[in-house]
């Protein structure tokens, strides 16, 4: 019999509900998870809503206050807005249960520092959900750049696009006040996100100049009114990487016709890797020395040799989807725990990522380019 993990999920929304189906998925498709996902608590912002969720989303219990599922619980998972990740990361850490993170763990950097510093302290096990680092493909890629077989890496691109606020009379909420989701606006929510697959892949950033705007400054209040916005619609940063090689980062929550553009191109001497996660079973490859009347991008689809596609499906080209890439999240987890180590991306990579945001806004805001990045410290106000 494998050991039982009872999980307490705080926050039962959109990505909620995805990892609420990678509990009860888990060990389904992948037999050899080394522990059983209990779901076992559930919390929520009132009483009645977290029976509803508990309902909902098989549950055994239900929490009106988060503290009560973190104490009940043998591990935590944080699925609640920027304000929240705090206080609750800290109780866990504190209890030393292990803790899975929605990013950008905090408000700040100052936050994210705090955390990582007092997990390392505790030597508690913890990961935050940078869920497209997980994909079965861009884990390939990595595979590819660490074979040697197209030399060094050049350059790079990399962008997080999607629309959901390029309406400009959308309104109002969480993700736009400073209150709630801190100094970052399209950097954490999505930035996040490609800040993390080209560490992932190209290794750590050394040197940035940033550029970030505010396109929609106010917006409607849901009373008549507006409100001001407090964070950027759109952020780029060019970079430079540890191992020389050269690039551009860009995010956006403004960019309409766009919905999950997670995308990147690696160039390097003898090739080129191209990834969207918009086609995320797909991954393009081109080798430089192919007869010239068939040289071009060639096409990858995911199949059963990538990393733990063969849970989901023994077919190539039939498609994971974002709830996969959860469950494939949470199995990284799980066997975390078991072992008793950390599962990266985890919460040092969340604070160095934090304060890449930073220094990309603060450079924005002195026109100034901004050496090791990864260790800066906003100045004192």
């Amino acid at each position: 019999m494998r050991p039982e993990l009872k999980i307490a999920l705080v926050g039962a929304g959109f990505i909620g509900r995805s990892h609420a189906l990678a509990i009860h998925a888990v060990n389904k498709v992948f037999p050899a998870c080394p522990l059983t996902a209990v779901a076992h608590v559930v919390a929520e912002a009132d009483d009645a809503r977290a029976r509803a969720a508990a309902a909902a989303l098989g549950f055994d219990h239900a929490a009106g206050r988060w503290e009560e599922a973190v104490d009940m619980a043998d591990a935590v998972i944080v699925a609640v807005p920027s304000f929240m990740h705090f206080p609750i990361a800290s109780r866990t850490i504190a209890q030393g249960k292990p803790l899975l993170c929605e990013k950008p763990v905090g408000l700040s950097a100052a936050e994210a520092t705090r955390l990582a510093q007092a997990a390392a302290q505790a030597g508690s096990v913890h990961a935050v959900g940078f869920t497209y680092v997980r994909l079965p493909l861009v884990r390939q890629a990595r595979a590819i750049l660490d074979s040697g077989r197209l030399g060094r890496v050049l350059h790079v691109r990399g962008r997080h696009f999607e629309d959901y606020l390029s309406d400009p009379d959308a309104p109002h909420g969480w993700r736009l006040s400073a209150e709630t989701a801190g100094r970052y606006g399209a950097l954490g929510d999505l930035g996040y996100h490609i800040l993390a697959i080209l560490r992932f892949l190209c290794g750590p950033v050394v040197e940035l100049t940033g550029l970030s705007r505010t396109m929609h400054p106010r917006r409607p209040d849901g009373a008549g009114g507006t409100k001001p916005v407090d964070n950027e619609d759109y952020a780029a940063a060019l970079l430079a990487f540890e191992s020389g090689a050269v690039g551009v980062v860009e995010t956006s929550r403004i960019a309409i016709g766009r919905k999950m553009e997670v995308s990147f191109e690696i160039v390097c001497e003898r090739g080129t890797i191209a990834f969207d996660a918009e086609r995320m079973n797909e991954l393009r490859l081109y080798e430089a020395g192919q007869p010239a009347e068939i040289q071009g991008f060639r096409t990858i689809l995911a199949n059963p040799a990538h990393p733990d596609y063969a849970g989901f499906l023994p077919a190539p080209g039939h498609q994971l989807g974002f709830n996969d890439l959860k469950t494939i999240e949470l199995l990284g987890f799980l066997r975390a725990v078991a072992e008793g180590r950390c599962a990266a991306p985890d919460l040092a990579d969340a604070m160095r990522i934090s304060r890449l945001c930073d220094a990309i806004l603060d450079s924005s805001q002195a026109g100034s380019r901004i050496a090791t990045p990864e260790t800066y410290e906003r100045p004192a106000a």
